[in-house]
């Protein structure tokens, strides 16, 4: 009796918790069960967390994805690549509480979009963090053995102070 009650304690810590545990993996949480999924999109839309969701079951080319993010995200017309998602990211305006996006079936896109949708993602996670806001990540996937081949997210540490960022000035 006293493991199922740890257990439930446990369960109630990690569901109250939720967007702090997304938060503590970089902001982007992977999942294969749909139903572990929709429990979790559920939790965060409960906190009252904004949800946008991307169902992968009818986006299946980068110019689909990128068309669907600039009408649900309510960017201008861009250059629909990956450098320009990156560049409206900058503008966009988490809401108070905190902005999900979700991606059902992720894994229906190519590996190449794949990665450079969650890298620019990781990227601003990370920034909003910084500036007090969540916006987090949530992409389920139709297979058990997804991995992404390289880091998301990676930063470079030859990331200079703004005063001495050009060579010249470290002289």
């Amino acid at each position: 009796m006293e493991n199922q009650t740890k257990k439930a304690e446990f369960k109630k810590l990690r569901d109250d918790n939720i967007d702090l545990a997304i938060v503590a993996k970089g902001g982007i949480s992977l999942y294969y069960n749909p139903s572990g999924f929709d429990y979790d999109v559920q939790l965060l839309s409960a906190k009252g967390y904004k949800m946008i969701e991307f169902d992968n079951r009818v986006i299946t080319t980068e110019i689909e994805l990128h068309l669907d993010l600039q009408g649900k995200l309510g960017f201008p017309a861009y250059g629909k690549g990956f450098d320009a998602l990156n560049d409206f990211m900058r503008d966009y305006e988490v809401t108070a509480i905190g902005d999900v996006l979700v991606f059902r079936k992720l894994d229906h896109l190519d590996a190449r979009s794949i990665y450079h949708l969650l890298d620019v993602f990781a990227l601003h996670c990370r920034r909003n963090i910084a500036i007090g806001k969540k916006l987090l990540i949530l992409a389920q996937v139709d297979n058990p053995n997804f991995s992404v081949k390289e880091p998301i997210g990676s930063l470079n540490f030859w990331l200079w102070n703004d005063q001495e960022w050009f060579e010249g000035n470290r002289r």
